[in-house]
């Protein structure tokens, strides 16, 4: 017998069950586009391998899947969406008015390690702000990327921080930014060891270095205390200054919008894409050590891909994660994903099926839901199928039914029935939905 071939590895496929509880994640996400305004876009899942690589950061360039096409062109699978993006606004919508909100949802590749809440192939969602310097576009995506785990039932917190704290301290040393970004990117892995020989390589100053080292242990739940501390750590750095005071704007207009949530303010949080220039964030369920999505403020890309200069903020929530995280706070219902109608048409013989088809065609034109019986294994069979896939209705249709012109409706959670004219079908099952 021949071996059933397996997935490549790290990437999966989806049954039923799991792309009905994506689904649910996903509506909500569209149900925010609409309410905040964002449009809707598509990106190809191709792209040049310059594009994608251009402000990746090294970790994610090293984890693209990048080959060359049959024209000899370098290209990759997109890792994640943002430059796509920036390559929209600095072109085709280049003359469109600012701001401009766009979302999306998009396949993504990594060649990462697959672990629990980590696959090579996985979905993102994203809400990306554009043409905006003021901090209350960085509180607006805060608030939208807080109320799609509120609306979803998680119990959530999110970590806050600015890379443009971290980057004033390095510009002070003259530090370029190539190697600013390898030690974010360290930092962003939690490799502060790592971060700190980077530093003494290019002979920072030992203040510098006892700077770097106390902004990883400035966080806290208190933002105010946090901040002041964070203040008198980098009294001498106005860059390093000022990036504090607009993380404190942004987190104080969070805050007055009534949506606050569980906040962790951290000081010497990175994140490891190079693009980010303020304001950075990520979102983490309750028992789940890893992040759903995060976002941030990035105002150069725009500009790096041939565009005007365009200060943007964004986030994209990890579809596939904030999926792990809700089944472990059990916010799925038990049968989503099982049914597959809400009646189900059963002929009781060969006679009876062109009755059943057309009541199931007429049932269909007026909304309802149907599933037509098609193996005819018998009556108690196909309803005993029918209602373990969570079908609340049964229409059967029998020679007595046919002959005299009439189906027989079944509550399937009752178990009542009752007999019905076919003229009157349509009504009926309405009513009992």
């Amino acid at each position: 017998m021949m071996r059933v071939p397996n997935t490549v590895r790290g990437m999966r496929d989806l049954l039923p069950d799991d792309l009905a509880k994506r689904r649910r994640v996903e509506a909500v996400v569209q149900e925010l586009f609409r309410l905040y305004g964002y449009r809707e876009i598509g990106t190809p899942v191709l792209e040049s391998y310059s594009l994608l690589s251009a402000k990746a950061g090294e970790e994610i360039r090293h984890r693209m899947y990048v080959f060359k096409d049959l024209g000899g062109r370098q290209v990759a699978l997109r890792p994640e969406m943002t430059a796509s993006v920036a390559r929209l606004v600095a072109g085709k919508l280049r003359s469109e008015a600012k701001p401009l909100r766009l979302g999306y949802f998009a396949d993504c590749y990594r060649y990462d390690n697959p672990q629990m809440g980590r696959y090579r192939e996985f979905r993102q969602a994203g809400f990306e702000l554009f043409g905006s310097s003021r901090p209350e576009a960085d509180a607006e995506i805060l608030l939208v990327a807080c109320d799609l785990l509120r609306r979803l039932g998680l119990k959530f917190s999110v970590k806050v921080g600015h890379v443009g704290i971290l980057r004033g301290i390095l510009n002070a040393e003259d530090v370029a930014e190539k190697e600013q970004n390898v030690v974010l990117g360290l930092l962003d892995k939690r490799r502060l060891s790592a971060a700190l020989k980077t530093l003494k390589a290019l002979r920072v100053s030992e203040e510098c270095l006892d700077i770097v080292k106390a902004l990883q242990r400035i966080r806290g739940s208190e933002s105010e205390h946090v901040l002041r501390r964070g203040e008198r750590l980098i009294a001498s750095n106005e860059a390093a200054l000022t990036a504090l005071r607009n993380l404190d704007t942004v987190l104080r207009l969070f805050s007055e919008s009534g949506m606050n949530g569980p906040v962790l303010v951290d000081l010497g949080f990175a994140r490891g894409l190079d693009y980010y220039t303020g304001m950075i964030f990520e979102l983490y369920a309750q028992d789940l050590d890893i992040a759903l999505g995060g976002g941030g403020r990035y105002d150069r890309l725009v500009e790096c891909f041939g565009g005007e200069a365009t200060p943007a903020v964004g986030c994209s929530p990890g579809i596939d994660r904030i999926v792990l995280a809700m089944e472990r706070q059990g916010l799925f219902p038990e049968k989503l994903g099982l049914g597959t109608g809400k009646a189900i048409v059963v002929p009781v013989g060969e006679e009876q099926i062109g009755l059943g088809l057309r009541v199931a065609s007429a049932l269909r034109c007026s909304g309802v839901a149907v599933t037509s019986d098609v193996a005819l294994h018998g009556l108690a069979e196909a309803l005993g199928t029918a209602s373990k896939a969570g079908i609340p209705i049964a229409v059967i249709v029998g020679p007595k039914e046919a002959k005299e012109g009439a189906v027989t409706l079944r509550n399937l959670a009752s178990k009542t029935q009752s007999y019905v004219p076919l003229n009157e079908v349509v009504s009926a099952v309405q009513r009992l939905l």
